[in-house]
């Protein structure tokens, strides 16, 4: 009896000690974890395998949350989001921007769409998941353009200037019910790298379906940000 006595406080000791042995993992929250790649995790939503990036996204209803997004032999996760429309699936860059930044992940996301409404979103990574932020480029276009607008009869002549250079829309009044008093720039914004320079497209509007061309945003790295640079009309 005593020694069934002993094996059984043996026992209890063994397992003791095995539970103290137990690794827990680090405290890091879910949305900035950096973890070892050897698993894909969700949906592969985008993927370039020549510059080893990639991004994995867990289905939500019609939007792709918690992206996960793998570089080299790293990932980590984020709370971004991008709808679920394979037309609108992430884009990815990696090279660099300007003569400031070497080896950057430039990721693009689509936010939401729809008739009259894109909403994309740029983050931009170095190689060690470090995050470089992008000012939002609207207040830096109403700022850098001016809009005049001189009405005749049932015509609307509107003279836009941009970057010191001026052009000239004959409209006519009957065209929508819904004449905006300013120019607005918030329902449509897109996200490129266009010769390696990170740029944003907003196209102008003045009423419901009225454009006047879109301004071209062009961004620079400076003190550790993306800020808008120059704007420029493209009436394509």
């Amino acid at each position: 009896m005593r020694k069934i006595m002993m094996v059984m406080a043996g026992a209890l000791l063994f397992s003791g000690c095995s539970v103290n042995q137990v690794i827990l993992p680090k405290g890091n929250s879910v949305e900035n974890s950096l973890e070892s790649a050897t698993t894909a995790p969700d949906l592969l939503l985008a993927e370039n395998k020549n510059d080893q990036v990639a991004i994995y996204g867990r289905a939500q209803g019609d939007v792709f949350s918690s992206l996960t997004v793998q570089i080299d032999q790293a990932s980590q996760t984020y709370s971004w989001s991008n709808v679920s429309n394979p037309s609108f699936y992430p884009v990815i860059y990696r090279g660099s921007l300007g003569t400031e930044g070497k080896d950057i992940i430039v990721i693009v996301l689509t936010k939401g769409t729809g008739t009259g409404i894109h909403e994309s979103e740029v983050h931009v990574l170095r190689p060690d998941f470090t995050e470089i932020p992008v000012i939002d480029p609207r207040e830096f276009v109403l700022k850098e353009i001016q809009l005049e607008l001189h009405r005749e009869k049932a015509l609307r002549h509107y003279t836009l200037k941009v970057n010191e250079r001026e052009y000239s829309y004959d409209i006519d009044d009957r065209d929508s019910s819904d004449w905006f008093e300013q120019p607005s720039v918030q329902n449509i914004i897109r996200y490129d790298v266009r010769d390696q320079e990170l740029v944003a497209e907003l196209p102008i509007q003045i009423a419901i379906g009225q454009y006047l061309g879109n301004a071209i945003v062009k961004y620079r790295l400076v003190n550790g940000e993306l800020r808008p640079s120059t704007v420029e009309l493209s009436v394509e």
